[in-house]
C-alpha cells in the first residue's frame, strides 16, 4: 500500500521513501529543514520493520519510545532529538521553532519574561504573556556585530550597513536621491611595513631570494612556497624576532588618530585645490564619509572609506571627483601621529577610485564595505572576548603570530606614558580601540532609523491589512539569562542558522542567474 488520501505514509507502505526526503518532507510544512543533519536520524522511523508517519508532534512523541535504537546516532544528533522531543510532549513544539524563528535562531538569544497589556487608560487587558510559550520567555535576538558571536545577527547588521552605505551614494531610506549628483570616491588606506610576512601568490613565490640569505636570528630570508588563502602561514612573518611587533600594535592604536587628521588635512588640501581659504571652502564644500575597518592576515588594521563632498543645504558643491581625489591623496601622503614609543603613518599603498553617478560600482563598494562591518581582529572564537592577564592569554592557545601580538599589547598597556591608548583593554582587537564602521552625520541614514523601520514593517505584517491602527499596547519585560536552554537547543538553532543562510545563499544565486 501506498500513502493515503491525507497524503500519510502508512505503517504498512511496502516501499519507505528515502530517509533525506522523508524527512525533508516532514519538516517542510513547519518551515524547518533538518537535512542533512536528520538524514542520520533513520532509527526514528522505523517501529519494527515497520515505517511510521512522523508528521504531527504526537507522533514525534511517541516515536521516543524506541529508546533502544538511539544509541545509532551520535551525540549532536541526540541532544538535538532530545530538545524537540521535550517541546513536544508538553505540545509547544511549534511554538519552539516560531520562535527560534521569529530571533534568526540567533546563537545567545536574551531570554525575556512578561506581558503586553492594551486598551484605554483604566481598562487594559493582558493580551499576551510570556507563560504561554516555551519555558515561559520570549526569545530576542542578541543583536551582535560580531560575526564570530552570531553569525545570524551579524547578517542582519550587514545588510544594514550595506543599505545605510548606499543611501548616501544613491539616496533612499530618507536621504534625498539627488545626493547620487554629488562627488564622491573610494579611498584605501593601509599600514606600513613592519617586517616581511608570507602571502598568498599564484604565480611567483611567497618571498624570491637566495635560499642561503639568513637574517640576523639565523632564519631564512626568501621562501619558495605558493601559499594559498587558506594556509595558515599567510600573514604570519618570516621571522618574528625581525618582526616589529610593537610598531603594529601602535599602527592599530593610533589608527583611529590617523583617520581623525586624514580628514582634517583633506578639508585643507580641498581648499588649496579649489584655491580659497579654508573657512570660504567650507561654506561651498563639506566633506561626508562612511569608513570601515578591516583586518589583514598579519594582523594590522587598513581602513576602506567612500569621502563625499556636499554642498550648503544639501545642493551639488562646486568640486568635481578628480578634484576631490587629488585632496584625499595628498592628505594621506603627509600625515603623521606622534607617541612616545614611535610614530604612526599610513603605507604606501593608498589607492583613489572615483565613483561616477549611474556607476554600478557604487552598489560594489555598499557591498564591500559592508562585508567587513561585521569582522573582528580575528576570525579565531578565542579573541571575541577581552583578554583580562597573561594566564587568561595563555590559556586560549592561540597562534604563535596572534598571541604575540595579544601580548605586545598587554605589555604595552602597562606603560604609563600609553595609558591614554588603553592597549590592555584592546589587547583581543591587537590594539585597536576604534568602531569598525563609523559615519559622520550628514553621510545617511543611522542604524537606528533602519531598525524602527524595520519594526514597524513587522508590526504591519503581524496585524495585517485590517488590524486596528490606533490600538496602543505597552509591555513590561524583564531579562531573566540568555543562550538556550540546554546543548541540544544551542545545536539546533545553529543547524538552522546554517540552513539559513544556504537557502538564502541559493535564493540569491538564483536571483543573479535567472533568465532575462
Amino acid at each position: 500500500m501506498g500513502p493515503g488520501a491525507d497524503g500519510r505514509w502508512r505503517p504498512e507502505a511496502p516501499n519507505a521513501p528515502s530517509t533525506e526526503n522523508f524527512f525533508r518532507e516532514i519538516f517542510v510544512s513547519r518551515c524547518v529543514s533538518l537535512v542533512p543533519a536528520v538524514s542520520r536520524w533513520y532509527p526514528l522511523c522505523l517501529v519494527g520493520t515497520r515505517w511510521v508517519p512522523l508528521n504531527t508532534t504526537s507522533d514525534l512523541v511517541r516515536c521516543h519510545t524506541q529508546a533502544p535504537r538511539w544509541p545509532v546516532m551520535d551525540s549532536d544528533d541526540h541532544a538535538m532529538l532530545e530538545a524537540l522531543v521535550r517541546h513536544g510532549k508538553r505540545h509547544q513544539l511549534d511554538d519552539f521553532l516560531a520562535q527560534g524563528d521569529r530571533c534568526g535562531w540567533c546563537r545567545h538569544p536574551i531570554r525575556l519574561r512578561g506581558f503586553v497589556v492594551s486598551g484605554p487608560a483604566g481598562e487594559e487587558t493582558v493580551t499576551f504573556s510570556s507563560s504561554s510559550l516555551p519555558d515561559g520567555v520570549v526569545l530576542k535576538a542578541c543583536g551582535s556585530r560580531s560575526e564570530v558571536r552570531c553569525p545570524s545577527c551579524a547578517a542582519i547588521y550587514r545588510g544594514d550597513s550595506r543599505h545605510l552605505v548606499r543611501a548616501g551614494l544613491e539616496g533612499g531610506k530618507g536621504v534625498d536621491e539627488a545626493i547620487a549628483l554629488h562627488p564622491a570616491v573610494f579611498l584605501t588606506l593601509t599600514a606600513p611595513s613592519f617586517g616581511a610576512v608570507h602571502a598568498t601568490s599564484a604565480v611567483s613565490p611567497c618571498h624570491a631570494g637566495h635560499p642561503r640569505a639568513r637574517c640576523a636570528h639565523g632564519r631564512p630570508l626568501a621562501c619558495p612556497r605558493r601559499h594559498e588563502r587558506g594556509d595558515e602561514l599567510v600573514g604570519t612573518p618570516l621571522c618574528p624576532d625581525c618582526y616589529d611587533y610593537e610598531g603594529a600594535v601602535l599602527q592599530n592604536a593610533l589608527n583611529s588618530e590617523l583617520w581623525r587628521r586624514t580628514m582634517i588635512y583633506t578639508e585643507r588640501q580641498l581648499a588649496a585645490v579649489l584655491d580659497r581659504t579654508q573657512a570660504d571652502a567650507r561654506r561651498v564644500a563639506r566633506l561626508s564619509f562612511c569608513r570601515v575597518a578591516e583586518f589583514q592576515r598579519r594582523g594590522v588594521v587598513h581602513l576602506h572609506a567612500i569621502v563625499r563632498a556636499d554642498g550648503p543645504e544639501g545642493s551639488v558643491p562646486p568640486v568635481d571627483a578628480g578634484q576631490l581625489a587629488r585632496a584625499c591623496l595628498q592628505a594621506a601622503g603627509t600625515i603623521t601621529v606622534s607617541n612616545p614609543n614611535a610614530s604612526a603613518t599610513w603605507g604606501r599603498q593608498i589607492d583613489v577610485q572615483v565613483l561616477e553617478h549611474g556607476d554600478e560600482r557604487a552598489r560594489r563598494v555598499a557591498t564591500y564595505v559592508a562585508k567587513y562591518a561585521t569582522k573582528t581582529s580575528s576570525d579565531d572564537p578565542r579573541l571575541d572576548a577581552p583578554v583580562r592577564s597573561f594566564e587568561d592569554l595563555c590559556r586560549r592557545e592561540l597562534p604563535t603570530h596572534l598571541h604575540r601580538m595579544v601580548a605586545t599589547a598587554l605589555d604595552l598597556g602597562a606603560d604609563p606614558a600609553l595609558s591614554e591608548l588603553n592597549l590592555a583593554r584592546h589587547a583581543h582587537r591587537l590594539g585597536y580601540g576604534g568602531h569598525f564602521l563609523t559615519k559622520s552625520r550628514r553621510y545617511s541614514t543611522t542604524f537606528g532609523a533602519l531598525r524602527d523601520a524595520r519594526v514597524q514593517w513587522r508590526e504591519a505584517r503581524r496585524l495585517g491589512d485590517d488590524g486596528p491602527e490606533d490600538q496602543t499596547s505597552e509591555g513590561h519585560w524583564h531579562a531573566v539569562g540568555a543562550g538556550w536552554t540546554d546543548r541540544g537547543e544551542s545545536l539546533f538553532a545553529a543547524h538552522q542558522q546554517r540552513q539559513r543562510t544556504e537557502d538564502k545563499r541559493e535564493a540569491e544565486l538564483a536571483w543573479y542567474t535567472r533568465s532575462e
